[in-house]
């Protein structure tokens, strides 16, 4: 599914593999600099762009299987934006995604790419017959102020959960959507 932002420019896609690659030293460019800027995305500061390549290549790869999806944002072909989706190939839950690292380029955050984003996350998750979604996040961030804005709903909270890239313990939130 294909979408427009509402300044004209933005156009939010599932990447195929071969187009993720095209992009991967945006991904990498994104990563480090979330992390630079205090993400709670599994990685520390400093962290070197051959680590977060490794960590795209993977992500790529696992796209090949059908169970993962990497959607991208992209302004006059640049990469800005990217969020995952874990389509949960367990027998006991065809029904239920998790959304993994929504990131957005710090010169574009602000301003409804993170929305927009998230917003396709949905769409693919019923495109794929899902109906439930999960995620966690940082309590007190932007990311959990877009969250509950979207409308996903909190179910509990892990204090001391993981430190964040410079070492300070935070606490995750945990959020639930069910999909109509």
């Amino acid at each position: 599914m294909m979408t427009a932002d509402p300044l004209g420019a933005m156009k939010i896609d599932v990447l195929t593999p071969e187009v993720a690659t095209d992009h991967l030293a945006e991904l990498v460019e994104l990563l480090v600099q979330a992390v630079e800027n205090g993400a709670l995305v599994g990685f520390v500061w400093p962290l070197d762009a051959p680590t977060a390549n490794d960590f795209w290549q993977g992500a790529i790869e696992s796209t090949t299987t059908g169970d993962h999806l990497l959607i991208g944002a992209l302004v006059d072909g640049r990469l800005i934006g990217t969020v995952q989706l874990y389509l949960s190939p367990e027998p006991n839950a065809p029904h239920r995604a998790e959304v993994y690292k929504l990131l957005v380029h710090r010169d574009f955050q602000n301003r409804g790419v993170g929305a927009a984003l998230m917003t396709e996350v949905e769409a693919q998750a019923k495109n794929h017959r899902r109906s439930l979604l999960l995620l966690d996040t940082v309590e007190g961030g932007a990311s959990e102020r877009l969250y509950r804005r979207m409308g996903w709903r909190e179910v509990g909270t892990v204090p001391h959960h993981f430190n964040d890239p410079y070492g300070k313990p935070k606490a995750s939130i945990y959020f639930m959507k069910h999909l109509s």
